[in-house]
């Protein structure tokens, strides 16, 4: 037997349903109580563990809603959107978030506000206004679609993130696991000192898609095109990782170009030592920093393989190590949420270039 909403009767069709992952930081009962105040019982679907999203995903379809929030975080959105679209609905819906998450980087860039009252209300008001979609581009990797994935530094601390959160579960010390402080606890107490010790992963990276190009500092193509099959990159690597949306997650701006050019992505490589990070956080985070040996692509589809499994993310979940990984690029339809956060650093003339893009802001370059 499945969750009761399996068994519903109603099969609505068109319209708007939100899914929450009851596991993620900002869910909780008063949350829960005022999504069902908001938008009745029978719009709100509940993803109580991973197993569920199938099942959620095949109502989805069924049903025919045609706008999807998540309540949750960039992996809960990750797994919705890729089993979704993974059943070849005849009509695709759109899909947003509701900042519910940890990391909340794709609620950043789609301007969803604080989970108060109002701002869910604000947010599910906008989510009915069909004026306020765009074009989003997402990494396809290993059948799921994600905003951003990689290997080497990120996948890494994310690893030790998973492994600390474990080893303190159902102790006095759990809360302690629970969002930025439970990353900062993770990379002080391992990840620095594995990154000190063990040898970087070497790898080959390989255009596999339309020409790429070198990207500078403002986002402008440089260089050469890199043709289909032509090497990128060869050598070591603190950082492979590639995205479609300039934040990785807390605000942090790894990916500045990411949102250039409407028909690629950023493919940023790092070989960088942790005295220079550590020396530069403030810069990391606000996207301004900048050394010889970080090196930005625009990409539609790329191979990396690595001498050794090393640790991969997809969308901010770990997915496991691997030896080889392909990236690709495609489009949804998303939604533009109200912006009500006053602290998310949006303003209007920059959200309405969002929105107004077609299909995702930038200059395209030539295949």
């Amino acid at each position: 037997m499945g969750p009761a909403w399996l068994a519903a009767a109603v099969r609505p069709r068109g319209g708007l349903v939100v899914v929450v992952n009851p596991n993620a930081r900002a869910v909780g009962a008063r949350v829960i109580r005022q999504l069902q105040q908001l938008i009745g019982s029978d719009a709100l679907l509940i993803s109580e563990s991973p197993d569920q999203v199938p099942l959620i995903a095949r109502r989805i379809v069924q049903s025919g809603y045609d706008t999807v929030l998540c309540g949750g975080g960039d992996g809960t959105f990750t797994r919705l959107v890729s089993e979704v679209l993974a059943l070849r609905p005849a009509r695709r819906p759109a899909f947003g978030l509701l900042r519910l998450g940890t990391g909340n980087a794709l609620a950043t860039v789609l301007g969803a506000a604080r989970p108060t009252a109002r701002g869910l209300a604000a947010d599910l008001r906008c989510a009915r206004d069909r004026s306020r979609r765009v074009t989003l581009p997402l990494l396809q990797v290993e059948g799921q679609l994600a905003p951003f994935a990689g290997v080497g530094l990120d996948a890494l601390i994310l690893e030790d993130y998973v492994s600390f959160k474990r080893s303190i579960e159902d102790t006095p010390l759990e809360r302690l696991g629970s969002g930025p402080l439970g990353y900062g606890l993770a990379i002080a107490g391992r990840s620095l000192w594995r990154y000190l010790q063990t040898p970087l992963p070497t790898v080959v990276i390989r255009n596999e898609g339309v020409a790429a190009y070198r990207l500078d500092r403002d986002g402008n193509l440089v260089g050469p095109p890199v043709g289909r099959g032509e090497e990128i990159y060869r050598g070591p690597v603190s950082l492979a990782a590639a995205s479609t949306i300039p934040y990785y997650g807390f605000g942090l701006r790894l990916f500045p170009q990411a949102n250039q050019l409407r028909d690629r992505f950023q493919l940023r490589i790092g070989h960088v030592g942790a005295a220079t990070l550590l020396a530069n956080v403030p810069a990391i985070f606000r996207g301004s920093f900048a050394d010889d040996r970080v090196l930005d692509f625009a990409c539609s589809a790329v191979s990396v393989a690595s001498d050794d499994p090393t640790a991969l993310q997809i969308g901010g979940d770990l997915v496991g190590r691997r030896e080889h990984v392909s990236i690709g690029l495609r489009q949804i339809e998303a939604v533009v949420g109200s912006r009500g956060d006053e602290g998310s650093g949006w303003t209007e003339p920059e959200l309405m270039r969002i929105g107004a893009a077609a299909p995702w802001g930038g200059r395209a370059a030539t295949a």
